[in-house]
């Protein structure tokens, strides 16, 4: 409710009269979209292998699959903001700025890069749940490895 309020009293419909405005906007909001992007690409292809641990996803029991610390996946969490940062020079930095148009896929790789650095020590725990796998659609008996 604050934030509805506050943006009929900032005008952010006058900000995007300016087409540069607009393509600022849109670098920005990539640096955030693209480093989640690498994050979720590694932690899905590489650390998982494209298992997924159905009940897991549902309870918040500091047992299952993806309570990591507390709740906060913090290698996740470090690589994001480093690679936010990252892709964010990319856009603020005079030197960078023939990167801008690319912050989205400077992002990627820069999440993906330091999210896979962080996660090298870290293996899952492996269980004996039920998994989805996604090339087959069906469900399998996980393994320990």
């Amino acid at each position: 409710m604050i934030a509805a309020v506050a943006s009929v009293f900032i005008t952010p419909w006058n900000l995007f009269n300016n087409p540069v405005v607009i393509h600022s906007t849109l670098d920005i909001l990539a640096c955030a979209i693209g480093p989640l992007y690498g994050n979720l690409l590694i932690d899905y292809y590489r650390l998982k292998r494209q298992k997924v641990v159905l009940q897991d996803l549902y309870t918040m029991s500091p047992s299952g699959a993806y309570w990591y610390s507390h709740g906060f996946n913090l290698s996740a969490v470090f690589a994001l903001i480093a690679a936010s940062l990252v892709s964010f020079l990319c856009v603020i930095v005079p030197a960078l700025n023939w990167l801008a148009n690319f912050s989205w896929f400077v992002g990627v790789a820069a999440g993906a890069l330091f999210y896979r650095t962080l996660t090298l020590q870290t293996r899952p725990a492996a269980s004996a749940a039920i998994v989805v796998t996604a090339s087959q659609g069906s469900t399998e008996e996980a393994r320990s490895r």
